[in-house]
């Protein structure tokens, strides 16, 4: 078999598993795609080529542990790993060595995973970009803060990467990178030895190339063998929302936005079209307003004494912010949260899922990771969101869209996006 860094993690796995390849043979294609193209992507924190060769062997030696046997995957540099440093993306844990696995990380080896090495992160998960460039044009971002999983699945270094997002860290680089992102309902998977930031925000997800390689591992994640797919309706009914934030988005990004609902129309959707809400505009400066009141107390280490000196200029002055708002302006955000989550929900009855902007156009350049005015809302509701490449821009970078379901409505979510990423076909580049 040829190409094997392209494989899907499926396939990779069932090749594997039926001894078509060997795992040393998969995880040396991709050391060897690696090795060719990291000197520009620069996607990578950390990666310890002895230890993932000799576990690959191992594997091909062994019975099968589970469904992820011998396939190699990518770590955001925010979840813990024994045998890897975990830095956060901060200089201030440079060298860092926690002495367990995250809750995520030893799933995946406790499913036969292999993890391949830590993916590159923005400073604690935060603003300040990292290394790491576009696969596409790397004169352009891969997004924030999950870039490193982001541009490693894209660039075919890896076919499934982990992520975590507390604003649009999973959706905005999968969309930028022109990959498949998972933010799941919040608490879907355990946070156990994830680096804080905001706990009533962070959400660990996952980055791939296909709906359906994020259907496999979500199901390893949750401790199953088998993914469990649903039934999608004869003809599903997709609510058209602009959001409040439609004049945020470039000219390339509407029309992404609606070139995808009427070509899933023409493929037997129902689109219809749904606006949320007013007061819906001001739930992103609620979220601002928890995340910053959350990261103050999550980071007191990281901001006193000479560490201080180390954070970025825009970190400190979110902690500060954070230090400066009462705890009943606090108790308002939450309370807001929960009466968007209630409205939220009665706006989507009888809808399968809506369709939202993925990020305002196409990446910007490298001086930024790009706004998540359309990623925040969904992250601060709890609820399930999935990112496909629809088309691109008249630049040739990547655009997403984003579908979005009901709390807790995952599963039915992904199958529904299997179904939309088949109807759309793949980007013609």
């Amino acid at each position: 078999m040829k190409d094997l860094h392209l494989l899907s993690a499926r396939r990779a796995a069932a090749a594997v598993a039926s001894k078509e390849i060997l795992s040393v043979e998969l995880v040396e294609a991709c050391l060897d795609r690696i090795d060719l193209r990291e000197s520009s992507v620069n996607a990578w924190a950390c990666i310890d080529r002895e230890t993932v060769l000799r576990e690959a062997i191992a594997r091909d030696r062994e019975p099968i542990r589970g469904p992820l046997h011998g396939v190699p995957i990518g770590v955001k540099d925010v979840f813990d790993t024994q045998d890897l440093p975990t830095e956060y993306g901060s200089s201030i844990y440079r060298s860092h060595q926690p002495q367990r696995d995250a809750a995520s990380v030893a799933m995946l080896r406790r499913a036969g995973g292999i993890i391949l090495g830590k993916t590159v992160t923005t400073e604690f998960a935060l603003y300040r970009p990292g290394p790491t460039k576009n696969p596409h044009n790397l004169l352009h971002t891969p997004g924030g803060s999950s870039s490193g999983s982001a541009a490693a699945v894209a660039d075919f270094h890896v076919p499934i990467a982990l992520g975590t997002q507390t604003s649009g860290s999973i959706i905005r680089p999968a969309a930028f990178c022109g990959v498949v992102g998972y933010k799941p309902s919040f608490n879907t998977f355990i946070p156990d030895g994830l680096k804080p930031l905001a706990a009533s925000l962070d959400t660990v997800g996952m980055i791939a190339r296909s709906v359906d390689d994020l259907s496999f591992l979500s199901s390893v994640l949750q401790g199953n063998q088998e993914a469990i797919a649903l039934s999608v309706p004869s003809k599903p009914r997709i609510g058209l929302c602009r959001t409040p934030y439609w004049n945020s988005a470039q000219s390339d990004g509407q029309d992404a936005l609606l070139g995808t609902a009427e070509r899933l129309a023409n493929s037997g959707f129902a689109i219809e079209e749904l606006a949320l809400p007013d007061w819906f505009e001001s739930l992103s400066e609620v979220h601002s307003q928890i995340m910053a009141y959350e990261i103050a107390r999550n980071l007191i280490y990281e901001s006193e004494g000479s560490r201080q000196d180390m954070l970025h200029e825009r970190t400190h002055q979110l902690i500060e912010d954070g230090w400066d708002m009462s705890h009943e302006t606090y108790l308002a955000a939450r309370s807001a949260v929960r009466r968007a989550q209630s409205e939220f929900t009665a706006a989507c009855q009888g809808l399968d899922a809506i369709m939202v902007p993925a990020a305002p156009g196409e990446a910007p350049l490298l001086s930024s990771t790009g706004d998540p005015v359309f990623n925040r809302v969904w992250t601060l509701l709890g609820v399930p969101a999935v990112t496909l490449p629809v088309t691109l821009s008249s630049k040739g970078l990547p655009l997403g869209v984003q579908f979005v379901g009901p709390i807790d409505s995952d599963r039915t979510l992904l199958s529904l996006c299997r179904h939309i990423e088949e109807a759309l076909g793949s980007i013609k580049r």
